[in-house]
């Protein structure tokens, strides 16, 4: 069993660079489907802490939830912490997260403030803070 596991997008990719400790399954520029198909032979993700950041791809022709769901299901930890994408350019995908996080009772972080020029991106003093955050969760 892992420690940790980063799972996701570009945005896992950048969080694991100062989670150096954790164990990264992240791909960038992947969506959900795309992240579970490339990723579903190393299921079930098992880690003590799995840090998941998925849905910020998505986009309306992604069937968002039943994806997250499955990759949720999938999913073996004492704690889950959901990156939240951005509340202005994926409300629906945020949306999403944020109801099976509570279905689950998991953690989810809202990176809004770490928000980079494109608007989905953390800037680098961004994703040091989101590592460290992740840490107090």
């Amino acid at each position: 069993m892992f420690e940790c596991l980063i799972m996701g997008d570009s945005i896992a990719v950048g969080t694991q660079h100062f989670r150096k400790e954790c164990v990264a399954y992240a791909t960038g520029g992947l969506n959900s489907h795309q992240w579970l198909n490339k990723n579903v032979d190393k299921s079930p993700f098992v880690a003590k802490t799995v840090i998941i950041s998925l849905g910020t791809n998505d986009w309306k022709s992604t069937i968002t939830a039943e994806y997250l769901y499955d990759i949720r299901n999938k999913t073996k930890a004492n704690a889950v912490v959901w990156i939240l994408p951005s509340a202005t350019l994926k409300p629906t995908q945020r949306a999403i997260i944020k109801e099976i996080a509570n279905e689950f009772k998991d953690k989810t972080m809202d990176i809004s403030q770490f928000i980079g020029p494109d608007g989905i991106h953390p800037h680098g003093r961004g994703y040091q803070s989101i590592a460290r955050n992740l840490v107090s969760q």
